[in-house]
């Protein structure tokens, strides 16, 4: 395959979207990443050309989706079997329900959400984020924050992003820690070379990664250039020379879209729909501008023989003559502009800039002055963040890549618990070799989103156990009540609580406590007999004297 001229397509189709990009950084967040590496000295025009409301409503938007998708230190996913019906799967939870601790953990040992907030704000902003998740020389996960503009995509099968080519420079000195020093182009080997220009001088590289045909099972021992993932790595203004090349055995990027438009694989951000009304706003706040100057510091107009007489001081006299007096000069003119008629159309556009980024809704319950009850504040959080349901169920279909990822490189480390792991997270190689896949586990979501539709479920379920229950206390029949599974439905409410799972009893000690409870039962009921017999005893004996006497 030609890795060069692959990476050329789908650079050039990515700048087809890079006008919008930067229209929508320069106007709304100016000074990202994006723009630091593709203009070093911006203009001190386009310093000033940005919404200060759509910047604002961008960053409380990226916040929610902190807040209500990913929440620290909160089990925002939980692992679980992805067999329906298996008799073993009661079991299985348990081992599952370690191991999305462990991830969790993982997690927040690294730097997963300082890098995630990054990118929910490129994901707000320009539609797409994206997160390279790879490991330090330790073990430990760790994450990179790729900016748009600097990756192109391309999509596999069920619309899933499985391709990516990635720009970025590194210094003589970061390239040779990398790669190698005789890896690399003479031209950059002499730059490293020099002491002046080792850690100064950057060149640009590119890395490629995209499915490879024929490749084997995703085990750490497989040859990096046999794994599912071709991985290339490229110096880019150095006649494009393979420096190396490998693979990963699964898709290390987080590839996420806010909203999904047309057949692009890149995402639509919620900005481009008021694009009209940021324009309009900034050019009525220069008018505005304009106008308060004019009311602040009106113009004068005056005789050519008043110049250098009038005096613009506070409290300043100053002397006309009774020419001047009778044109009315020196006077205001020109200073009749309706500022607050302005100051109207102004707040109009930017309440349509905090509606494109869901802020009215997202502030709700903080507008409310006064206490609210714990039903009053479910109903309005419900309401609130189930307006985010379209973008969470995308994020929800990207993301399974990264958990996918973070999952599979904790496996391979060994940090699961070995006993009692699933089988179905392990598919052997027909081939008869000893290689191996890791098959990525279901994963439910448990961010507030989540939370307020299982709490709808919640609801559903208490409305029917009150109804069950009041339907038993008046005709004495529990065949209502019998039908539920009241156990299984007390997991199902412990699990969404978020409550740790280290407190939840196992399936072998619930066991074990309902055979004691059995045999407690058991020895009640013959003690009971023996004593039935027993007062049957007595009172035989005396019915007896009572017949003899």
């Amino acid at each position: 395959m030609d890795y060069t001229r692959t990476s050329e397509a789908l650079l050039d189709e990515m700048r087809s979207h890079a006008g919008e990009w930067d229209w929508l950084r320069r106007h709304i967040m100016p000074h990202t990443q994006a723009d630091a590496d593709q203009e070093e000295n911006p203009a001190a025009d386009n310093r000033r050309l940005h919404s200060t409301v759509a910047c604002e409503s961008l960053h409380v938007l990226a916040g929610a989706h902190l807040m209500y998708i990913t929440p620290t230190g909160q089990q925002w996913f939980s692992l679980k079997s992805g067999r329906e019906g298996n008799d073993k799967r009661s079991r299985y939870d348990e081992w599952f329900a370690k191991a999305t601790e462990i991830t969790h953990k993982a997690l927040a040992n690294s730097n997963f959400y300082t890098v995630i907030h990054q990118c929910f704000l490129d994901r707000c902003l320009t539609g797409t984020g994206c997160v390279f998740c790879d490991t330090l020389p330790d073990g430990s996960l760790n994450f990179t924050h790729i900016p748009t503009g600097t990756y192109a995509i391309a999509e596999g099968r069920n619309k899933i992003v499985d391709t990516l080519a990635r720009l970025f420079k590194l210094t003589p000195h970061q390239a040779v820690e990398q790669f190698g020093y005789n890896k690399l182009p003479q031209r950059i080997r002499d730059a490293y070379d020099d002491d002046k220009r080792r850690y100064t001088e950057k060149h640009q590289y590119l890395h490629l990664v995209l499915p490879r045909p024929g490749a084997a099972f995703g085990h750490d021992l497989v040859n990096p250039l046999k794994m599912k993932w071709a991985s290339v790595y490229m110096a880019w203004d150095s006649d494009k020379t393979i420096i190396q090349e490998g693979g990963y055995n699964e898709f290390p990027f987080l590839v996420t879209r806010f909203l999904r438009f047309g057949e692009s694989p890149y995402g639509y951000a919620p900005g481009m729909n008021v694009k009209e009304e940021i324009k309009a706003t900034l050019k009525l706040e220069r008018v505005m501008d304009v106008l308060g100057e004019v009311a602040a510091f009106p113009r004068i107009m005056m005789l050519a023989d008043q110049v250098g007489e009038v005096d613009f001081r506070a409290g300043g006299r100053t002397v006309i003559k009774p020419q001047a007096a009778g044109l009315n000069l020196p006077r205001e003119w020109g200073t009749s502009g309706h500022y607050d008629v302005g100051k109207d159309r102004i707040q109009d556009k930017e309440e349509k800039i905090r509606q494109a980024y869901y802020v009215p809704m997202l502030q709700v319950i903080s507008s409310v002055d006064r206490q609210m009850t714990a039903t009053e504040v479910n109903a309005r959080e419900g309401e609130k963040v189930l307006t985010f349901s379209p973008s969470m169920t995308l994020f929800v279909f990207d993301c399974n890549t990264l958990i996918n990822r973070a999952f599979s490189i904790l496996f391979r480390q060994g940090k699961f618990p070995s006993a009692d792991m699933p089988d179905e997270l392990v598919v052997r190689d027909q081939g008869g070799s000893e290689d191996f896949e890791i098959k990525i586990p279901a994963v439910s979501y448990n961010g507030k989103i989540s939370q307020a539709i299982e709490r709808a479920q919640r609801n559903g379920g208490d409305y029917y156990i009150q109804n069950a229950l009041a339907y038993t206390q008046a005709t004495k029949d529990p065949s209502m009540l019998e039908i539920v599974d009241m156990r299984k439905y007390a997991r199902f409410l412990y699990e969404n609580s978020g409550a740790p799972m280290d407190c939840l009893l196992s399936e072998d000690k619930l066991q074990q406590l309902d055979e004691q409870r059995a045999a407690a039962s058991q020895q009640q009921a013959q003690l009971e007999a023996m004593q039935g017999a027993a007062r049957a005893g007595r009172d035989m004996a005396v019915a007896q004297q009572a017949a003899q006497s």
